[in-house]
């Protein structure tokens, strides 16, 4: 009698634990294919307004602008004369004082979310 109460026990618990479990849909976002690769940092533009730069250097002409909480893929990183980080982006320089770099484009989507609604 004992072994058919263990074994109806034991089916009952099986037969309850497994049931009414929802299944668990992941949805891949293919949007932005190097979003996670592991060799492409991503910045986030942390001041209001910011001009790219020819060279690494406050005083060189600028080659465009971008604006608070732009997500931009670095393509380079370098120090000046003074030993300052400048990340190289498609349009030109920009000092590591606008900047806060990422290693996924996610965690730089997160802060700049952030910013813009701070600013709001």
């Amino acid at each position: 009698m004992k072994i058919k109460t263990i074994i109806l026990t034991i089916f009952c618990v099986l037969l309850f634990s497994c049931n009414g479990k929802d299944e668990l849909n992941i949805v891949l976002d293919n949007s932005e294919p190097l979003a996670l690769a592991p060799d492409v940092s991503w910045a986030v533009i942390t001041e209001p307004y910011v001009a790219y730069k020819e060279e690494k250097s406050w005083t060189s002409n600028g080659t465009g602008h971008c604006r608070l909480g732009d997500i931009i893929q670095v393509q380079g990183k370098s120090l000046d004369k003074e030993n300052k980080i400048w990340y190289l982006f498609e349009k030109g320089w920009i000092s590591e004082d606008c900047v806060t770099v990422f290693n996924n484009r996610y965690k730089a989507k997160t802060l700049a979310e952030s910013l813009l609604n701070e600013k709001k």
